[in-house]
């Protein structure tokens, strides 16, 4: 969303500053109409649109098939040793029993949004049930062209849809200029109405975004511009127009605007504009131009492919970072010595809450940790550092007769994508439709009676969503070191084991300082890990790490003092 809503905004402002610089000053007002409707539209929908051309910034982080060698290697159940199941049911309890205290900033924010977006949308309601009411209080008059609202109020012309509003006592002496209503009836014909409603809607809409109240204003004073030149090619007099409109807003006929809500205008520039003159090769270079940047704004700002929330992965300065130091072909690994951490800590403070809460987490700019973090890559090649995020589980391929013989058990509940569906909607799928799936006795069979089972499925399109273009999560921290041996730190246990904001026994304080302090300095021999693996006893400043040696096959777990 926040892709989005940033290249959108920076279309349309590219667009309104072109229009701003070039297109107003000149007389091709038909043109320009459609320039700001077009502008609307297509920087509303660039980053949905395909560009033919392949040029991305960045690669394609996330391939549709996860190499199963690194699917297991961090998964958590290979990280579940005998003498670590008392500590992974704890957090599991705790979890269960309370919730994490955490400020829901997502939800924070669409509550403002919303609350926004009902304040706007009724004010917008409320206009329009005043053009209702003063239509329907007073007399009307049907014409060719329009339908003529005699109001009691000394009041100029305005329109709305095909309504011309005019004060009664003028319009039956026949007062009014009839340059002035024939203005107001242009407005009618070419159906200016009908942008401003879709200006509005897009104001309700995006109410936050002030961009499209200077739209507003350029299409509103465009309208004024297009009636202007219909009365001047009408009426042959030009000068006499122009004095007309003075006179109306100099006071000396009763104190009334020629706008109506929906069509503001500056009077000032519309008599300046009635002398402009623009010639026919400048106008043609000017649409040329205007082409030329909309394809611009199409190769940099579109996905190039069908839009995924996903898909733009590095959409900026952190992100990118981030993605050049993951391993190649693994994208929930990132490699410490390839990160610029000064740059990555710069460009996150930099971001906002809304996309720092979107963003890749990285929870280490403390600066105790920060500073650690630092010395720690400074030990590279003698200490090689991984930080691993949570990986997807591998895909797992459902054998045509076990699909089969699904359909034909009786006592069988599905569950698709987590959504329960009927048992005969199954049979509209294939087995090569789904990722993952899981098969559990619900209820044990007896003497007369069959057990039941429930099936849990997941389809492909709903895997990536749930794992490739979710928000990910730092799983563990891993250091490799010469002497054959590897130490891990499940950094899960923190985020898991939280309980109202207080961190458990088994989390010290200065979690991260710790665990980066520890992994450059950390120097064991063989002999020290056979001892360490009688010496499993912690105090409360102390994390569990597990250490790996013998190439992998052997692993300790034992207990580190934190700092």
């Amino acid at each position: 969303m926040t892709a989005f809503i940033l290249k959108a905004t920076i279309a349309l402002l590219v667009f309104y500053a072109f229009y701003r610089l070039f297109l107003v000053k000149e007389r091709m007002f038909g043109f320009n109409r459609f320039f700001l409707i077009f502008a609307l539209c297509f920087s509303l929908m660039v980053l949905f649109l395909q560009v033919p051309l392949s040029f991305q910034i960045g690669e394609d982080l996330f391939p549709e098939k996860v190499p199963a060698a690194f699917s297991s290697e961090i998964s958590l159940e290979n990280d579940t040793f005998p003498t670590q199941r008392g500590l992974q049911d704890e957090v599991e309890a705790s979890l269960i029993a309370q919730s994490d205290t955490v400020v829901p900033w997502n939800t924070l924010l669409m509550g403002i949004y919303l609350s926004g977006l009902f304040f706007f949308l009724v004010r917008f309601i409320i206009q329009l049930v005043q053009l209702m009411r003063m239509i329907r209080n007073n007399l009307t008059l049907k014409a060719n062209d329009c339908t003529y609202v005699l109001l009691k109020e000394n009041t100029l012309p305005f329109t709305f849809l095909h309504f011309l509003f005019v004060e009664k006592a003028s319009f039956q002496d026949k007062t009014i200029e009839k340059e002035i209503l024939f203005h107001e009836l242009t407005h009618i014909r070419q159906r200016h109405s009908w942008d401003i409603l879709f200006l509005e809607v897009l104001k309700v809409v995006f109410w936050f975004n002030p961009v499209f109240l200077l739209y507003k204003n350029a299409m509103q004073l465009n309208h004024e511009f297009l009636a202007d030149e219909a009365v001047i090619g009408r009426f042959r007099n030009k000068a006499a127009y122009q004095w007309l409109l003075f006179h109306k807003i100099s006071g000396k006929e009763p104190a009334l605007s020629i706008r109506s809500p929906f069509n503001f205008s500056s009077t000032r520039s519309r008599l300046i504009m009635m002398g402009q003159s623009s010639s026919k090769l400048k106008t043609r270079l000017l649409k040329s131009l205007s082409l030329f940047m909309t394809g611009f704004l199409m190769v940099f700002l579109s996905s190039g492919q069908s839009y995924d929330s996903a898909t733009i992965y590095a959409e900026n300065d952190y992100e990118q970072i981030l993605a050049g130091a993951l391993r190649e072909g693994n994208p929930f690994e990132l490699e410490l010595n390839k990160l610029d951490l000064t740059a990555l800590r710069t460009a996150y403070l930099e971001l906002n809450e809304i996309e720092k809460s979107e963003s890749t987490p990285f929870p280490f700019f403390d600066d105790l940790a920060f500073e650690k973090l630092l010395a720690l890559q400074q030990a590279y090649p003698e200490v090689k550092t991984s930080i691993l995020y949570e990986s997807p589980p591998a895909k797992k391929e459902i054998e045509k007769d076990v699909f089969e013989r699904w359909i034909k058990t009786r006592n069988i509940s599905f569950t698709i994508d987590d959504r329960e569906i009927e048992k005969a909607e199954i049979e509209k799928y294939q087995p090569s439709d789904f990722s993952l799936f899981t098969v559990r006795e619900t209820e044990a069979g007896g003497l007369f009676k069959k057990p039941s089972y429930s099936v849990t499925l997941m389809t492909h399109d709903y895997y990536d969503e749930k794992y490739y273009q979710s928000r990910k999560k730092v799983h563990s921290i891993e250091a490799e070191y010469p002497d054959d041996f590897k130490v891990r730190v499940n950094y899960w246990l923190k985020e898991a084991a939280k309980i109202n904001g207080k961190l458990p026994r088994f989390i010290t304080p200065n979690f991260e300082a710790s665990i980066f302090h520890h992994l450059r300095t950390i120097d064991y021999t063989r002999e020290d890990l056979e001892n360490m693996n009688h010496k499993r006893n912690h105090d409360d400043n102390s994390f569990p790490v597990l250490i790996f040696s013998n190439a992998g096959k052997k692993v300790i777990q034992t207990f580190l003092p934190g700092i």
